[in-house]
Protein backbone atom coordinates (compact mmCIF):
# COMPACT_ATOMS: atom_id res chain seq x y z
CA UNK A 1 0.00 0.00 0.00
CA UNK A 2 1.29 3.51 -1.26
CA UNK A 3 2.49 5.53 2.04
CA UNK A 4 0.31 8.61 1.37
CA UNK A 5 -2.83 6.63 1.86
CA UNK A 6 -1.47 4.05 4.56
CA UNK A 7 -2.79 6.57 7.43
CA UNK A 8 -6.08 7.09 5.55
CA UNK A 9 -8.88 6.39 8.24
CA UNK A 10 -10.22 3.82 6.62
CA UNK A 11 -9.68 -0.11 9.09
CA UNK A 12 -12.87 -1.00 6.94
CA UNK A 13 -12.73 -0.81 2.97
CA UNK A 14 -15.10 -1.97 0.26
CA UNK A 15 -14.29 -5.40 -2.14
CA UNK A 16 -13.03 -4.85 -5.42
CA UNK A 17 -12.41 -0.99 -5.17
CA UNK A 18 -9.23 0.46 -6.05
CA UNK A 19 -7.24 2.73 -3.05
CA UNK A 20 -5.57 4.59 -5.52
CA UNK A 21 -6.36 5.63 -9.36
CA UNK A 22 -4.74 7.29 -12.07
CA UNK A 23 -5.54 10.67 -13.60
CA UNK A 24 -5.04 10.90 -17.13
CA UNK A 25 -3.47 14.44 -18.52
CA UNK A 26 -5.99 14.74 -20.15
CA UNK A 27 -9.20 17.48 -21.89
CA UNK A 28 -12.56 17.46 -19.31
CA UNK A 29 -14.06 17.05 -23.23
CA UNK A 30 -11.39 14.52 -24.61
CA UNK A 31 -12.77 12.15 -21.80
CA UNK A 32 -16.65 13.13 -21.54
CA UNK A 33 -17.43 13.75 -25.13
CA UNK A 34 -15.22 12.66 -27.87
CA UNK A 35 -14.75 9.67 -25.62
CA UNK A 36 -18.40 8.75 -25.63
CA UNK A 37 -18.61 10.05 -29.82
CA UNK A 38 -15.91 7.91 -30.49
CA UNK A 39 -17.13 4.66 -28.88
CA UNK A 40 -21.27 4.99 -28.65
CA UNK A 41 -21.80 7.48 -31.34
CA UNK A 42 -25.40 6.01 -31.56
CA UNK A 43 -26.05 5.45 -27.90
CA UNK A 44 -28.19 7.90 -25.92
CA UNK A 45 -24.90 9.81 -23.61
CA UNK A 46 -27.31 12.39 -21.77
CA UNK A 47 -31.08 12.92 -20.93
CA UNK A 48 -33.33 15.38 -19.77
CA UNK A 49 -37.12 15.36 -19.65
CA UNK A 50 -38.27 14.56 -22.72
CA UNK A 51 -34.99 15.77 -24.39
CA UNK A 52 -32.28 13.35 -25.14
CA UNK A 53 -29.12 12.88 -27.41
CA UNK A 54 -26.20 10.74 -29.01
CA UNK A 55 -22.79 11.06 -28.09
CA UNK A 56 -22.37 11.95 -31.60
CA UNK A 57 -25.00 14.52 -31.42
CA UNK A 58 -23.27 15.80 -28.42
CA UNK A 59 -20.27 16.31 -29.79
CA UNK A 60 -21.60 18.62 -32.70
CA UNK A 61 -23.54 20.39 -30.14
CA UNK A 62 -20.90 21.05 -28.00
CA UNK A 63 -18.28 21.48 -30.38
CA UNK A 64 -20.70 24.20 -32.43
CA UNK A 65 -21.43 26.07 -28.66
CA UNK A 66 -17.54 25.78 -27.90
CA UNK A 67 -16.44 27.79 -31.50
CA UNK A 68 -19.57 30.16 -30.99
CA UNK A 69 -18.08 31.40 -27.31
CA UNK A 70 -14.49 31.28 -28.64
CA UNK A 71 -15.26 33.31 -31.57
CA UNK A 72 -17.30 35.84 -29.01
CA UNK A 73 -14.98 36.32 -25.87
CA UNK A 74 -11.80 34.62 -27.37
CA UNK A 75 -10.38 32.33 -24.46
CA UNK A 76 -9.34 35.54 -21.80
CA UNK A 77 -12.40 36.79 -21.42
CA UNK A 78 -14.26 35.51 -18.50
CA UNK A 79 -17.87 33.67 -18.86
CA UNK A 80 -20.06 32.63 -15.91
CA UNK A 81 -22.15 29.47 -16.30
CA UNK A 82 -25.73 30.11 -14.22
CA UNK A 83 -28.02 26.04 -14.86
CA UNK A 84 -30.07 23.89 -13.23
CA UNK A 85 -29.68 19.99 -13.95
CA UNK A 86 -30.94 20.85 -17.38
CA UNK A 87 -29.14 19.55 -20.64
CA UNK A 88 -28.90 22.85 -21.88
CA UNK A 89 -26.95 23.90 -19.20
CA UNK A 90 -24.64 20.84 -19.89
CA UNK A 91 -23.78 21.53 -22.87
CA UNK A 92 -23.02 24.84 -21.88
CA UNK A 93 -20.44 23.52 -19.52
CA UNK A 94 -19.04 21.05 -21.51
CA UNK A 95 -18.50 23.69 -24.68
CA UNK A 96 -16.92 26.22 -22.62
CA UNK A 97 -14.34 23.38 -21.06
CA UNK A 98 -13.97 22.51 -25.14
CA UNK A 99 -13.66 26.14 -25.91
CA UNK A 100 -10.31 27.10 -23.13
CA UNK A 101 -12.60 29.85 -21.70
CA UNK A 102 -11.87 30.47 -17.70
CA UNK A 103 -15.61 29.48 -16.79
CA UNK A 104 -17.32 30.86 -13.25
CA UNK A 105 -20.21 28.74 -12.26
CA UNK A 106 -22.75 30.43 -10.18
CA UNK A 107 -25.89 29.84 -8.30
CA UNK A 108 -28.62 29.60 -11.00
CA UNK A 109 -31.05 30.96 -8.41
CA UNK A 110 -29.10 33.81 -6.73
CA UNK A 111 -26.43 34.22 -9.10
CA UNK A 112 -25.55 38.11 -7.98
CA UNK A 113 -21.69 36.94 -7.40
CA UNK A 114 -21.52 36.71 -10.97
CA UNK A 115 -21.87 41.01 -11.70
CA UNK A 116 -18.76 41.80 -9.74
CA UNK A 117 -16.33 39.16 -11.02
CA UNK A 118 -15.81 40.86 -14.19
CA UNK A 119 -17.23 38.26 -16.81
CA UNK A 120 -17.84 39.44 -20.38
CA UNK A 121 -20.57 37.00 -21.03
CA UNK A 122 -23.12 34.75 -19.04
CA UNK A 123 -24.14 31.15 -20.41
CA UNK A 124 -27.49 29.92 -19.07
CA UNK A 125 -30.46 27.52 -19.40
CA UNK A 126 -34.11 28.68 -18.99
CA UNK A 127 -33.74 28.76 -15.09
CA UNK A 128 -30.23 30.52 -14.87
CA UNK A 129 -31.55 33.12 -17.36
CA UNK A 130 -34.47 34.37 -15.02
CA UNK A 131 -31.63 34.37 -11.89
CA UNK A 132 -29.23 36.59 -13.99
CA UNK A 133 -32.19 39.21 -15.23
CA UNK A 134 -31.03 42.40 -13.89
CA UNK A 135 -27.41 41.70 -13.44
CA UNK A 136 -26.23 43.95 -16.40
CA UNK A 137 -24.53 40.85 -17.69
CA UNK A 138 -25.49 39.84 -21.68
CA UNK A 139 -26.89 37.23 -21.34
CA UNK A 140 -26.72 33.74 -24.23
CA UNK A 141 -28.52 30.65 -24.49
CA UNK A 142 -27.62 27.80 -26.34
CA UNK A 143 -29.76 27.91 -29.10
CA UNK A 144 -28.49 31.57 -29.93
CA UNK A 145 -25.02 30.33 -29.98
CA UNK A 146 -25.58 27.03 -32.04
CA UNK A 147 -27.44 29.31 -34.88
CA UNK A 148 -24.32 31.68 -35.38
CA UNK A 149 -22.22 31.23 -37.83
CA UNK A 150 -19.00 30.26 -36.85
CA UNK A 151 -15.51 31.24 -38.25
CA UNK A 152 -13.42 30.38 -35.12
CA UNK A 153 -13.22 26.62 -35.05
CA UNK A 154 -14.28 25.13 -31.49
CA UNK A 155 -12.51 21.78 -32.12
CA UNK A 156 -9.11 22.61 -31.38
CA UNK A 157 -8.71 21.70 -27.39
CA UNK A 158 -7.84 23.91 -24.84
CA UNK A 159 -7.66 23.84 -21.46
CA UNK A 160 -9.20 26.91 -19.42
CA UNK A 161 -9.66 27.16 -15.80
CA UNK A 162 -12.94 26.42 -13.84
CA UNK A 163 -14.42 28.04 -10.75
CA UNK A 164 -16.52 27.63 -8.06
CA UNK A 165 -17.86 30.80 -6.22
CA UNK A 166 -16.98 30.02 -2.13
CA UNK A 167 -18.06 32.74 -0.02
CA UNK A 168 -16.31 36.21 -0.96
CA UNK A 169 -13.52 34.42 -3.21
CA UNK A 170 -13.77 32.25 -5.96
CA UNK A 171 -12.06 28.71 -6.31
CA UNK A 172 -10.30 27.29 -9.09
CA UNK A 173 -9.65 23.85 -11.27
CA UNK A 174 -7.69 22.70 -13.64
CA UNK A 175 -9.32 20.25 -15.93
CA UNK A 176 -7.02 18.01 -14.32
CA UNK A 177 -8.14 17.98 -10.85
CA UNK A 178 -11.63 18.30 -11.85
CA UNK A 179 -11.47 15.05 -14.03
CA UNK A 180 -9.29 13.58 -10.55
CA UNK A 181 -11.96 14.54 -8.16
CA UNK A 182 -15.02 12.56 -10.94
CA UNK A 183 -12.50 9.39 -11.62
CA UNK A 184 -12.19 8.93 -7.52
CA UNK A 185 -15.86 9.16 -6.75
CA UNK A 186 -16.83 6.76 -10.13
CA UNK A 187 -13.77 4.48 -8.65
CA UNK A 188 -15.14 4.72 -5.12
CA UNK A 189 -18.78 4.09 -6.14
CA UNK A 190 -17.94 1.20 -8.65
CA UNK A 191 -20.20 3.25 -11.34
CA UNK A 192 -20.62 1.56 -14.56
CA UNK A 193 -21.75 1.79 -17.59
CA UNK A 194 -24.81 -0.50 -17.42
CA UNK A 195 -27.16 1.81 -15.85
CA UNK A 196 -27.82 5.20 -16.36
CA UNK A 197 -26.72 8.07 -13.47
CA UNK A 198 -29.23 10.66 -12.23
CA UNK A 199 -28.11 13.92 -11.01
CA UNK A 200 -30.66 16.53 -9.50
CA UNK A 201 -27.89 19.01 -8.77
CA UNK A 202 -27.54 22.33 -10.56
CA UNK A 203 -24.56 22.22 -12.96
CA UNK A 204 -22.98 25.14 -12.38
CA UNK A 205 -22.42 23.77 -8.86
CA UNK A 206 -19.51 22.02 -7.61
CA UNK A 207 -21.82 18.73 -6.93
CA UNK A 208 -23.87 19.14 -10.16
CA UNK A 209 -20.05 19.39 -12.21
CA UNK A 210 -19.12 16.40 -10.80
CA UNK A 211 -22.84 14.64 -11.07
CA UNK A 212 -22.66 15.07 -14.66
CA UNK A 213 -19.37 13.95 -14.79
CA UNK A 214 -19.39 11.08 -13.03
CA UNK A 215 -21.37 8.94 -15.84
CA UNK A 216 -19.48 10.31 -18.47
CA UNK A 217 -16.95 9.03 -17.08
CA UNK A 218 -17.85 5.87 -16.99
CA UNK A 219 -19.35 5.94 -20.29
CA UNK A 220 -22.55 5.25 -19.14
CA UNK A 221 -25.94 7.66 -19.73
CA UNK A 222 -26.35 10.97 -17.60
CA UNK A 223 -30.13 11.38 -16.78
CA UNK A 224 -30.62 15.37 -15.20
CA UNK A 225 -34.04 16.36 -13.69
CA UNK A 226 -35.06 18.65 -10.79
CA UNK A 227 -35.56 17.09 -7.55
CA UNK A 228 -38.98 15.83 -5.93
CA UNK A 229 -41.60 13.96 -8.23
CA UNK A 230 -39.53 14.92 -11.31
CA UNK A 231 -36.10 13.04 -10.31
CA UNK A 232 -38.81 9.84 -9.31
CA UNK A 233 -40.74 9.48 -12.40
CA UNK A 234 -37.15 10.03 -14.33
CA UNK A 235 -35.93 6.73 -12.37
CA UNK A 236 -38.91 4.84 -13.52
CA UNK A 237 -39.23 5.87 -17.07
CA UNK A 238 -35.12 5.87 -17.77
CA UNK A 239 -34.55 2.86 -15.69
CA UNK A 240 -31.91 4.89 -13.57
CA UNK A 241 -29.71 2.85 -11.73
CA UNK A 242 -27.91 5.06 -9.15
CA UNK A 243 -29.37 8.84 -8.11
CA UNK A 244 -27.46 11.90 -6.70
CA UNK A 245 -29.40 14.56 -4.58
CA UNK A 246 -28.74 16.10 -1.68
CA UNK A 247 -30.57 14.99 1.92
CA UNK A 248 -32.91 17.76 2.18
CA UNK A 249 -34.67 16.73 -0.98
CA UNK A 250 -34.64 13.09 -0.66
CA UNK A 251 -35.93 13.47 2.46
CA UNK A 252 -39.02 16.06 0.95
CA UNK A 253 -39.57 13.52 -1.55
CA UNK A 254 -40.88 10.62 1.25
CA UNK A 255 -43.34 13.09 2.33
CA UNK A 256 -44.85 14.91 -0.52
CA UNK A 257 -44.29 11.65 -3.11
CA UNK A 258 -45.20 8.93 -1.26
CA UNK A 259 -47.10 7.10 -4.52
CA UNK A 260 -44.36 7.98 -6.87
CA UNK A 261 -42.16 6.16 -4.51
CA UNK A 262 -44.27 3.10 -4.41
CA UNK A 263 -43.77 2.69 -8.08
CA UNK A 264 -39.74 2.62 -8.01
CA UNK A 265 -38.93 -0.19 -5.19
CA UNK A 266 -36.22 -2.31 -5.97
CA UNK A 267 -35.64 0.19 -8.78
CA UNK A 268 -32.52 2.15 -8.09
CA UNK A 269 -29.11 0.35 -6.47
CA UNK A 270 -28.67 3.39 -4.44
CA UNK A 271 -29.22 7.14 -3.61
CA UNK A 272 -26.56 9.22 -2.55
CA UNK A 273 -27.30 11.88 -0.78
CA UNK A 274 -24.93 15.02 -0.23
CA UNK A 275 -24.92 16.99 2.41
CA UNK A 276 -22.72 20.55 3.61
CA UNK A 277 -21.70 19.04 7.10
CA UNK A 278 -24.02 17.95 10.26
CA UNK A 279 -27.08 15.62 9.20
CA UNK A 280 -30.15 13.63 10.76
CA UNK A 281 -29.06 9.76 10.37
CA UNK A 282 -32.87 9.30 11.25
CA UNK A 283 -33.94 11.18 7.80
CA UNK A 284 -31.12 9.19 6.49
CA UNK A 285 -33.11 6.38 7.22
CA UNK A 286 -36.55 7.75 6.43
CA UNK A 287 -34.87 7.80 2.71
CA UNK A 288 -33.51 4.70 2.56
CA UNK A 289 -36.99 3.10 3.75
CA UNK A 290 -38.58 5.09 1.20
CA UNK A 291 -36.79 4.96 -1.48
CA UNK A 292 -35.80 1.00 -1.08
CA UNK A 293 -31.89 1.39 -1.21
CA UNK A 294 -29.02 2.10 0.79
CA UNK A 295 -28.89 5.91 1.33
CA UNK A 296 -25.21 6.94 0.93
CA UNK A 297 -23.62 10.65 2.48
CA UNK A 298 -21.51 12.54 0.58
CA UNK A 299 -19.78 15.42 1.99
CA UNK A 300 -17.16 17.55 0.37
CA UNK A 301 -16.42 21.48 -0.56
CA UNK A 302 -15.44 23.46 -3.75
CA UNK A 303 -11.56 23.54 -2.48
CA UNK A 304 -11.51 19.87 -3.10
CA UNK A 305 -14.62 17.94 -4.17
CA UNK A 306 -16.15 14.89 -2.82
CA UNK A 307 -13.63 13.65 0.32
CA UNK A 308 -15.85 11.39 2.49
CA UNK A 309 -18.77 8.92 0.87
CA UNK A 310 -20.21 5.59 2.40
CA UNK A 311 -20.39 2.81 0.32
CA UNK A 312 -23.53 0.18 -0.59
CA UNK A 313 -21.59 -2.66 0.88
CA UNK A 314 -21.82 -1.83 4.55
CA UNK A 315 -22.17 1.63 6.29
CA UNK A 316 -23.22 3.28 9.72
CA UNK A 317 -26.16 5.52 9.65
CA UNK A 318 -24.63 8.03 11.95
CA UNK A 319 -21.43 8.44 10.04
CA UNK A 320 -20.66 10.30 6.67
CA UNK A 321 -18.47 7.81 5.54
CA UNK A 322 -14.86 6.98 4.75
CA UNK A 323 -12.42 8.97 2.45
CA UNK A 324 -12.87 8.11 -1.28
CA UNK A 325 -10.20 7.16 -3.27
CA UNK A 326 -7.09 8.55 -4.19
CA UNK A 327 -7.76 10.62 -0.95
CA UNK A 328 -5.02 10.73 1.80
CA UNK A 329 -6.29 12.42 5.38
CA UNK A 330 -4.51 13.53 7.98
CA UNK A 331 -6.03 14.45 11.51
CA UNK A 332 -4.16 17.21 12.46
CA UNK A 333 -4.58 19.61 15.75
CA UNK A 334 -7.00 22.66 15.10
CA UNK A 335 -5.41 24.89 17.07
CA UNK A 336 -1.82 24.34 15.55
CA UNK A 337 -2.69 22.49 12.33
CA UNK A 338 0.75 19.85 13.32
CA UNK A 339 -0.16 16.25 12.70
CA UNK A 340 -1.38 14.37 15.45
CA UNK A 341 0.85 10.52 15.85
CA UNK A 342 -1.73 8.65 16.40
CA UNK A 343 -4.36 6.46 14.92
CA UNK A 344 -7.71 8.09 13.91
CA UNK A 345 -9.54 5.70 15.85
CA UNK A 346 -7.02 7.36 19.29
CA UNK A 347 -8.50 10.47 18.45
CA UNK A 348 -11.59 12.24 20.32
CA UNK A 349 -11.52 15.01 17.62
CA UNK A 350 -9.98 16.38 14.94
CA UNK A 351 -9.36 18.91 12.34
CA UNK A 352 -9.31 17.09 8.86
CA UNK A 353 -6.98 17.60 5.99
CA UNK A 354 -6.46 15.94 2.36
CA UNK A 355 -4.42 15.75 -0.20
CA UNK A 356 -6.17 14.46 -3.34
CA UNK A 357 -5.24 14.99 -7.19
CA UNK A 358 -8.47 17.24 -7.40
CA UNK A 359 -6.90 19.47 -5.27
CA UNK A 360 -7.81 22.97 -6.62
CA UNK A 361 -5.16 25.28 -8.04
CA UNK A 362 -5.75 28.61 -6.60
CA UNK A 363 -8.00 31.33 -5.39
CA UNK A 364 -9.18 34.36 -6.95
CA UNK A 365 -8.10 36.57 -4.48
CA UNK A 366 -6.78 34.52 -1.49
CA UNK A 367 -3.83 33.33 -1.13
CA UNK A 368 -3.76 29.15 -1.82
CA UNK A 369 -0.67 28.03 0.34
CA UNK A 370 -2.84 30.24 3.55
CA UNK A 371 -5.01 26.93 3.74
CA UNK A 372 -2.17 24.70 2.84
CA UNK A 373 -0.11 22.31 5.54
CA UNK A 374 2.32 19.88 4.01
CA UNK A 375 0.34 20.58 0.24
CA UNK A 376 -2.67 19.36 2.12
CA UNK A 377 -6.11 21.20 2.36
CA UNK A 378 -7.06 22.31 5.88
CA UNK A 379 -10.83 21.79 5.69
CA UNK A 380 -11.52 23.82 8.48
CA UNK A 381 -13.82 20.41 9.53
CA UNK A 382 -13.70 18.74 12.52
CA UNK A 383 -14.15 15.11 13.08
CA UNK A 384 -13.98 11.63 14.75
CA UNK A 385 -13.34 8.15 13.74
CA UNK A 386 -14.83 4.84 15.54
CA UNK A 387 -12.37 1.34 15.08
CA UNK A 388 -13.59 0.51 11.99
CA UNK A 389 -12.32 3.81 10.58
CA UNK A 390 -16.15 5.27 10.25
CA UNK A 391 -15.38 9.32 9.71
CA UNK A 392 -18.01 10.90 11.47
CA UNK A 393 -18.50 15.03 11.35
CA UNK A 394 -18.30 17.12 14.71
CA UNK A 395 -19.60 20.94 15.49
CA UNK A 396 -17.00 23.14 15.00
Amino acid sequence: MPKTIAITPSWYWPANVARVTGVPPFHLDEQLVERWARHRPDDVAVVAGDERVTGEELLEKVSTAAGALRQRVGQEQRVVLAAGPSLEGTILFLAAARAGVPLLLVDPDDPGAAGGKGAALACADERGAAGLAGSGLEVARLAELSAEPVQTSGTELTSGSIGFVSGDDVVWHSHRSLLGGAISLQTFLQVGSERPWLSTHSVSSWEGVYGAMVPLVAGGTLVLSEPGEAAIDAVAREGVGRMFTDLDSAFATTRDAKRQLKAIRGVLEFVLLSTSGLFDPDERRRVSKMFDCPALTLFGMPEVGPIFASHASWYLDESIGIPLSNAHVVPVDPRSQKPIPTLWEMVESAMVTIWSPSLFVGYEAGDRNERLVDGRLVTGVVASSDANGMIYLLPD
